[in-house]
């Protein structure tokens, strides 16, 4: 996930910062909680074997280098995913040898596509992906450790091993259990820490029609903790963009999760991601995302960073998704008109802000005293209800929300050793 814009009060301010993105892109039982943690760590691996675990080590080892593009650590990456997506996936171009039949080369890095042939409706396509590029080493957009001088390696295990990880693993499950009755492309992009320009080049030249796309799941930073108060707590963004059929489809597909997963409009999302770029092209998206804790961005986004109880969580919710799409009557239609957001926003921001509230002392004062406000505002515009949802409460909900996401950012990195 790439670097976020800096805090904006203004909705209107947001919404044209937003725009800018988009238009640039497209040209509580303690011990109950731990026994069901762990009963349900290897969840996601039991119907396809695939071990969610040695994989996202894998790919964020230190053989890889940070995965930047154009770098020797990013080929060794794709021949790794190659390795491991043409084991049930068909090569994008299959005209082209060997792995070159899944590689989308473009002037700053390379795309890997593969397809899951449909059944029945095997002329409209389900995308799946996530980034697989990172930050290489120490310097520009990645901290070091002060503690640990000697450790320069950007690993980005949480973002986005672990978001490849769920895309792999789902297109595995689909391809196991079909054949689907729509066609599934798996994109694994690169150059998303570079402006999405692995999605943007995509976009312009794309394995199947756009139009034809029924929908687009973005994996990016999953198995990652906001805090300690949030470790049941993940988010998904967008859904409103496929209107009724995919927020229906959406809803229904966390009800396999034992998570608390919060709908957010798309603007929430920040443009921050390659589901933007795809909203942008008309395609409707979900971004599943932990958004940025302490360990974003930093060489201690490595493997004790990744919560893999709450990733086979997440995998299995994606996985209910995709099944869904594949297979309904009623598929996502784009909705252009869709409101960049709304009072229910504020509802499902205000359970984030609240169940944090424990958490508030990882703050410096001045973010405490911010985050507070911040509260006690979205509670307001909350009991006030719909009807008084206007642009001032947008403005605060807004805003507030790009607040406490940078401060969350700029938070102690602890990991999460499972």
């Amino acid at each position: 996930m790439r670097s976020t814009v800096h805090p904006l009060r203004s909705a209107a301010a947001l919404a044209a910062a937003l725009a800018l993105v988009l238009t640039a892109c497209s040209s509580d039982d303690g011990d109950a909680a731990d026994e069901a943690s762990a009963a349900t760590t290897t969840t996601a691996g039991d119907v396809n074997g695939f071990d969610v675990r040695a994989f996202v080590e894998t790919l964020a080892a230190d053989d890889f280098e940070g995965r930047d593009n154009e770098t020797p650590g990013s080929a060794a990456a794709r021949e790794f995913l190659i390795g491991e997506v043409s084991q049930f996936a068909e090569p994008a171009f299959p005209d082209a040898a060997g792995a070159a039949g899944y590689e989308q080369p473009y002037d700053m890095g390379t795309n890997i596509l593969a397809v899951i042939p449909g059944g029945g409706l095997a002329d409209e396509y389900l995308l799946v992906g996530a980034h697989y590029d990172h930050h290489g080493t120490v310097g520009g957009s990645c901290q070091g450790d002060p503690d640990d001088p000697d450790d320069e390696i950007c690993n980005g295990a949480t973002d986005n091993a672990a978001g490849v990880a769920a895309a792999m693993d789902i297109g595995r499950t689909l391809a196991e259990e079909g054949p689907p009755r729509r066609t599934v492309i798996l994109a694994f992009w690169d150059g998303e820490e570079d402006n999405l320009v692995g999605a943007t080049h995509y976009v312009s030249d794309p394995v199947a029609p756009l139009a034809d796309t029924v929908g687009y799941i973005n994996f990016d930073i999953q198995g990652s903790n906001l805090s300690p108060a949030l470790t049941d707590t993940t988010v998904m963004v967008g859904a409103e963009t496929g209107g009724p059929n995919l927020i229906d489809s959406a809803a229904r597909a966390t009800e396999a999760s034992t998570l608390d997963t919060l709908a957010l409009s798309l603007l929430f999302g920040q443009g921050r991601s390659d589901h933007a770029v795809l909203a942008a092209a008309g395609v409707p998206v979900v971004f599943y995302t932990d958004a940025n804790n302490g360990c974003y961005h930093t060489v201690k986004d490595d493997i004790d960073a990744v919560d893999f109880a709450k990733l086979d969580q997440q995998i299995l919710a994606g996985r209910a998704l995709a099944r869904d799409l594949v297979a309904t009557d009623a598929p996502p239609e784009f909705d252009a008109d869709a409101p960049a957001s709304t009072y229910d926003d504020a509802v499902e921001m205000l359970k984030i802000v609240e169940v944090a509230e424990p958490d508030y002392g990882l703050f410096t004062a001045e973010e405490q005293a911010t985050v507070q406000e911040y509260l006690t505002d979205l509670r307001a515009i909350v009991e006030a209800g719909p009807t008084a949802f206007d642009e001032e409460a947008n403005g605060i909900l807004l805003g507030g929300a790009v607040e406490i996401v940078m401060a969350l950012a700029e938070a102690v990195c602890d990991g999460y050793v499972s």
